[in-house]
């Protein structure tokens, strides 16, 4: 598995600074990689992460078998490339097929090949096979265009023995598939490609039950799978739970990254009777539901599943598109799928590697202070889990939005700092409600003194609340089931002459009350400090004999 990465707090750099930054850091991730064992790495044997854009539709592909391609337009190609770098990608993956063997399309691609590595990027060129027949002939040619340029990768079938021009029999079938991908990855070698080849999975590249290590005799691979929506609607936790058993062996042996992850229509039939004078008629209308709830629920757990398991990257279409899933909106503008991936995979998978923000609106990580739609999302995930109450969904990083950060980071034993680094956001987009350690059937208080958190527990055992709290330094706060057995909105310490607003007591002189300083780590004299903004609603839950547990977590 991967180790877990480094993540340092920087200070946000602007203008002409931060983009420099963000393509000396590309630059990196463009020199000669290779696979080692089950991570990517480059020329300095630093980890690399796939983060790719599709881009040049159906430039080098026919929309149709048997029809002529035209001479292909890239004068976009420099600005559109700029653009997805300044995103945090890494990877620009284009479409070519055998109906652009020819010095046309060659010149076209060698083109791209130079604007990507003007911006750092690494090229993919992702053959769709146009027939059943072997691809290695083309293939050959094909690398033959791009002598020892380490900017350019090779993916020899989108879809292996699946896709719209190449479907058969053998779609699902393994055997047929380490055939054709032998054959291809050894015509590709010996043209001299010494990059990594992406090799994409059977069955439209969900078959993940492979024996990794054996399967081709080719230790320079990546492994491509691309889950389908069926149809659903909603990326569920069962999607979640069933991708993460399915390449949890996987991510321990190969790289494994998504390709790719596009924004997915719904088509939806519907057949209704209309009457007529003598005969009732079939009429048939199609509703498409264009939802981010599926693609962007996906992109969420791709995130997680990069920063934090061991996924080696994915790639997300697309960039200039005619299509829905397209990612840019104009010259300038980014459509909402745009913004949900730059604002997520893009950004946190960049900070994450970086330690900074990639160049574009959105850093990939908060502290307080900030503000904006980033912010807002944090906190709206926030609040989804219970960690922030709703009316602190403001869209300005403030004192609240930093202790439902410290309270969620110590749930998820993260370190605690109220800093949202790439690690603590790309947790919390994959992260579920927190549970109950206890289910007395009865609403009642938890605190965990190792976690540092408190939790409001409803009577049918859903927590309803999840609190950062700050206990006794020395360790003195009493761990066991206990219950309130008073409650005063101003109470006064003798010991320690101070006043404890919001004070609910369970055991002697030990009380949950507000305090103004909850800082990350235990750090009063034997009570629960509880902050000013939540200090209230505790204090409202609580009911005189309600049961409060404490208890050290492992």
């Amino acid at each position: 598995m991967l180790a877990s990465f480094v993540l340092r707090k920087t200070t946000t750099a602007i203008g002409l600074a931060l983009v420099a930054t963000m393509v000396a850091v590309a630059v990196a991730d463009a020199r000669p990689a290779r696979v080692s064992g089950d991570r990517i790495m480059d020329a300095n044997k630093h980890e690399m992460k796939v983060r790719g854009v599709t881009w040049g539709g159906t430039r080098f592909v026919p929309n149709e078998a048997g029809v002529e391609l035209r001479a292909p337009d890239v004068s976009t190609a420099p600005s559109a490339f700029k653009r997805i770098a300044m995103l945090g990608a890494n990877v620009v993956r284009v479409d070519v097929s055998s109906a652009a063997n020819d010095d046309v399309h060659r010149v076209a691609l060698q083109k791209l090949q130079r604007y990507a590595h003007a911006r750092g990027l690494i090229l993919l060129l992702a053959n769709v096979p146009l027939t059943t027949q072997d691809q290695s002939p083309w293939l050959s040619t094909l690398a033959g265009w791009f002598p020892r340029k380490d900017n350019v990768w090779y993916l020899p079938a989108v879809d292996p023995n699946c896709g719209t021009f190449s479907a058969s029999t053998a779609c699902g079938d393994t055997e047929a598939w380490i055939w054709t991908q032998t054959l291809s990855i050894k015509a590709l070698r010996r043209a001299g490609v010494r990059t990594p080849i992406v090799v994409n999975l059977p069955d439209g590249s969900r078959s993940v039950a492979l024996n990794w290590t054996t399967v081709l005799d080719d230790t320079n691979l990546v492994y491509g799978v691309h889950p389908s929506s069926d149809g659903q609607f909603r990326f569920k936790q069962s999607n979640a739970n069933a991708l993460t058993t399915s390449l949890e062996a996987a991510t321990k042996v190969v790289p494994v990254l998504f390709d790719d992850v596009a924004r997915v229509q719904t088509t939806t039939t519907v057949d209704t009777m209309v009457s007529a004078t003598t005969a009732r008629l079939k009429r048939t209308t199609r509703t498409t539901t264009d939802s981010l709830r599926w693609s962007q629920g996906l992109l969420d757990w791709v995130t997680g599943w990069t920063v934090i398991d061991g996924g080696d990257g994915a790639i997300v279409s697309g960039w200039d598109t005619p299509t829905r899933d397209s990612m840019s909106k104009g010259r300038k503008k980014l459509t909402t799928w745009g913004r949900a991936a730059a604002s997520g995979y893009f950004a946190i998978g960049f900070r994450a590697q970086s330690g900074r923000n990639p160049g574009s609106d959105f850093p990939g990580g908060f502290k307080v202070g900030d503000s904006g739609p980033g912010v807002r999302a944090l906190q709206e995930d926030l609040a989804r889990l219970t960690y922030l109450a709703p009316r602190f969904v403001t869209g300005s990083y403030d004192d609240a939005t930093w202790q439902a950060v410290v309270g969620f980071q110590g749930y998820s034993r993260l370190e605690r700092n109220g800093v949202a680094s790439a690690l603590t956001v790309a947790s919390l987009m994959r992260a579920e409600r927190p549970q109950a350690r206890h289910v007395e059937g009865v609403a009642h208080v938890e605190i965990d003194l190792n976690r540092q958190v408190m939790m409001l527990v409803h009577g049918s055992g859903v927590v309803t609340r999840l609190i950062h709290i700050s206990s006794g330094i020395t360790g003195n706060t009493p761990a066991g089931s206990f219950t309130v057995t008073r409650k005063e909105r101003m109470s006064w310490s003798k010991p320690f002459k101070a006043w404890l607003p919001y004070a609910s007591y369970f055991f002697e002189g030990f009380a949950m009350h507000e305090f103004p300083d909850v800082p990350e780590y235990a750090a009063s004299h034997g009570c629960v400090r509880i902050a000013a903004d939540d200090a209230a609603a505790v204090y409202a839950f609580t009911e005189m004999g309600m049961p409060v547990i404490l208890y050290h977590s492992s």
